[in-house]
């Protein structure tokens, strides 16, 4: 037992080793990032004829209370030029009635373009005027589909996917389209950074106040979203090794997710499984297949309020995390793939799909060897604080690199919030978070429901208010 509790505190050390290593490449990239983030450059952006134009794509299934103000916050984005395609998936509330009577729009004409495949779309509705809103009514067939629908239908070369009640901060399209810039032909996709709106002050679909959670449980996603963002993503962008744009906001060129298939309908990790699906598409083919992720286009979506919804989340990525390895076996080291392959990859499997079962295996011996006197008290306790650092170092890194470069949370009250929640999550959070990721590999075996994200809702409360409604996230 002794040998495994050896073997589980490397395992630790190593983790600890090759995520000091990404925030290394994260704290270089966003250097870098802000180093060209200028405010005249923005305005430049903004101006430029240069500048692709983008299709928004919001998938909707029964948003009737809040999409009307959602689209409005949406159509106030400073960007040259875009239009949101809503893709209405079979809901079977008011929400298709509402957007038509608010924006004045009309039953269109318009045959089903063959790109990819999707459900069938039973009406296509556009303004009489020249807003740029255009709303598909389709058969039900999961938020996939109905991108797929979108983009077919969508008019531009990029296309930005986005949740029904995500809140983009003004400039967010701008900062995502500046790597299409940069790099026109490498780049396939890009994604932002998302952050907890939980505790914040929300109007009609736009952001008035930014602030913490107020309750446990999203405050301890408030770190994981730092964690992810900053101390992973970033670091994984900067090697070009990043499997996944999260599917609350993500930018992609159109004709490469074309050419990959578009969405799969067949998993629920569909944002992940596209990304790694782009990646092997554009090498299979020779092309190159940059995917960048901005640290600063921010989009505000609500985390789960309670143990309920977000143990069936979690469930839920780690299965999607599971399909697309098993999909792409081909690509686990690889070095056709090269980073993705060599490195993104096996870190998948390594360290978020056996990470849980090593670093809870490893508690449970621990324990067990402690009590029959096969380890010392004292070797027991180095392994417990070897457990708590592998967190602590990814936790608190990428919390210094935000502050220092976007300093999002002002003022020592907020910052020592985050980085208490950050040490207390050690004390049963995680052990729990990596016990609903252990039911994920149940979950793929039975196909059971994945289950859904309940939201209360950002906005102030209306007299229809969103309770009970369920859509994905992630």
């Amino acid at each position: 037992m002794s040998v495994y509790v050896a073997f589980v505190s490397g395992y630790f050390v190593l983790f600890a080793a090759f995520h000091a290593w990404l925030l290394v490449m994260a704290a270089l990239e966003t250097r870098r990032h802000t180093g060209r983030l200028r405010e005249t450059s923005l305005r430049r952006t903004i101006r430029s004829p240069l500048t692709p134009p983008i299709s928004i794509l919001v998938p909707a299934y029964n948003e009737e209370a809040g999409i009307v103000d959602s689209l409005r916050s949406l159509l106030a984005l400073e960007y040259p030029s875009f239009e949101i395609v809503v893709i209405s998936d079979g809901s079977t509330d008011g929400t298709i009635e509402r957007v038509v009577e608010a924006f004045d729009l009309e039953q269109l004409r318009r045959p089903t373009p063959p790109f990819v495949e999707h459900k069938p779309v039973r009406a296509v509705y556009g303004p009489r005027g020249r807003l740029n809103l255009l709303v598909l009514d389709k058969e039900n067939g999961g938020k996939a589909d109905a991108l797929n629908a979108g983009i077919n239908f969508a008019e531009y070369p990029l296309v930005c996917a986005i949740d029904a009640d995500s809140v983009l901060e003004q400039d967010a399209l701008v900062k995502a389209a500046m790597p299409f810039l940069d790099d026109p032909v490498g780049t396939v996709a890009t994604g932002g950074l998302v952050r907890v709106a939980n505790g914040c002050r929300v109007e009609r679909g736009r952001m008035m106040e930014a602030a913490l959670p107020r309750t446990a449980l999203p405050m301890f996603q408030v770190v994981e979203y730092l964690r992810a963002f900053f101390g992973a993503r970033t670091g994984w962008s900067a090697v070009n090794g990043l499997l996944i744009v999260s599917g609350a906001f993500g930018l992609f060129r159109k004709d490469a997710v074309i050419a990959a298939g578009g969405y799969n309908t067949d998993t629920v990790g569909e944002d992940m499984e596209l990304v790694v699906r782009l990646h092997r598409t554009m090498r299979d083919q020779g092309r190159p297949d940059r995917v960048v992720y901005v640290p600063d286009p921010v989009c505000w979506t609500e985390a789960p309020e309670t143990t309920r919804v977000l143990r069936r989340q979690r469930r839920r990525w780690q299965r999607g995390s599971l399909e697309t390895l098993l999909m792409h076996p081909r690509m686990l080291a690889n070095p056709r793939y090269r980073s993705v392959g060599m490195l993104g990859m096996p870190a998948l499997l390594l360290f978020e799909l056996l990470g849980p079962i090593v670093e809870l295996s490893g508690y449970a011996v621990a324990v067990l060897a402690l009590l029959t006197g096969s380890l010392s008290g004292e070797v027991f306790f180095l392994f417990l604080a070897i457990s708590v650092l592998y967190g602590l170092i990814l936790s608190f890194g990428a919390i210094a690199i935000e502050d220092a470069s976007f300093g999002r949370h002002p003022g020592w009250d907020q910052l020592g919030r985050i980085m208490l929640f950050a040490t207390l999550e050690n004390a049963g959070y995680r052990q729990l978070s990596h016990l609903w990721r252990l039911e994920g590999f149940w979950q793929l075996f039975r196909k059971g429901e994945w289950g859904a994200m309940e939201r209360t809702g950002l906005s102030q409360p209306e007299p229809e208010a969103i309770l009970g409604k369920e859509v994905g996230l992630r």
